[in-house]
C-alpha cells in the first residue's frame, strides 16, 4: 500500500501497531466514540493518545509543516492540549445536522446499553494476554458488528474498561465490562471473554505500541 501510494504521487507512510491487544480501553460503536471524545479532552487512554500524536506528527512532517518528528509531535501535543480539536469535533457534528446538545448529554451516561456486567479475574496477578480477536468476535455476536451486509447494528453494545497486558489485577478488580442488549447475551459474552485474558504471577514484558514505520 505504501509503494502504491508513493507511485501514484502521494507521500505515503504506514504505521504498524501491535494489534494483538485492543487499542484504548473500549470497543464497540458508541463506546469508541465516547473514548475518542475523552482523548480530545485529554482524558483518554495513554496508548490511544500516543497513536493519535504519532499519526499527527508524521502527517505534519509529510506535509512539510514541520522538519522533524520531535518538533511535529510537540506541535500536535500542544494543539491537543489546547482544546481546539474538541471544538472542531463539535463544529463537525453541527455541520452534519446532528443535535450537539443531545450528543453531549449522551456523553454523560456511563452506559447506553440495557445490561452491563463486569468480568472479574479468577486470581490476582498480571495480565499477560488480552486477545483482540476474541473481543472483536464477542462484540460482533453482541450485535455490534455485521455477519452479513444486511445485519442490523446495535450501536450501544460493546466491551470497555479493559485490563491491558502488564497491568496488575486483584480478584476484586475488573478485567472488562460487557455492554449487552440483555442478560442472556451478557452471560454468553462473559463466558467467551474469560478465554481472552490470561493472568500470570510475574509482570510480562510489554511490546511497544508502534512496531514499525514503513516509508
Amino acid at each position: 500500500m505504501v509503494a502504491l501510494g508513493n507511485q501514484c504521487g502521494t507521500n505515503t507512510r504506514a504505521i504498524l501497531t501491535d494489534m494483538n491487544t485492543p487499542l484504548g480501553r473500549a470497543a464497540g460503536n458508541w463506546l469508541e466514540v465516547k473514548e475518542s471524545v475523552d482523548c480530545l479532552e485529554n482524558k483518554g487512554p495513554a496508548d490511544l493518545r500516543q497513536l493519535v500524536l504519532d499519526c499527527a506528527a508524521h502527517l505534519l512532517v509529510q506535509t512539510q509543516k514541520s522538519k522533524s518528528l520531535a518538533t511535529a509531535r510537540k506541535l500536535a501535543e500542544d494543539c491537543l492540549n489546547s482544546g481546539e480539536p474538541r471544538q472542531k469535533w463539535d463544529e463537525m457534528i453541527v455541520a452534519q445536522g446532528a443535535d450537539l446538545k443531545a450528543f453531549n448529554q449522551k456523553l454523560t451516561l456511563d452506559s447506553t446499553a440495557k445490561t452491563v456486567v463486569e468480568l472479574k479475574p479468577e486470581k490476582a496477578g498480571y495480565v499477560s494476554k488480552c486477545n483482540a480477536r476474541i473481543i472483536g468476535e464477542v462484540i460482533r455476536d453482541l450485535g455490534g458488528g455485521r455477519l452479513m451486509k444486511d445485519s442490523v447494528i446495535n450501536y450501544d453494545v460493546g466491551v470497555d474498561q479493559f485490563a491491558k497486558p502488564g497491568e496488575r489485577v486483584e480478584k476484586s478488580g475488573i478485567l472488562c465490562r460487557v455492554h449487552a442488549a440483555d442478560s442472556v447475551q451478557a452471560k454468553t459474552a462473559i463466558a467467551r471473554l474469560k478465554t481472552a485474558f490470561e493472568i500470570s504471577a510475574r509482570r510480562p514484558p510489554v511490546k511497544p505500541l508502534v512496531q514499525e514505520v514503513i516509508e
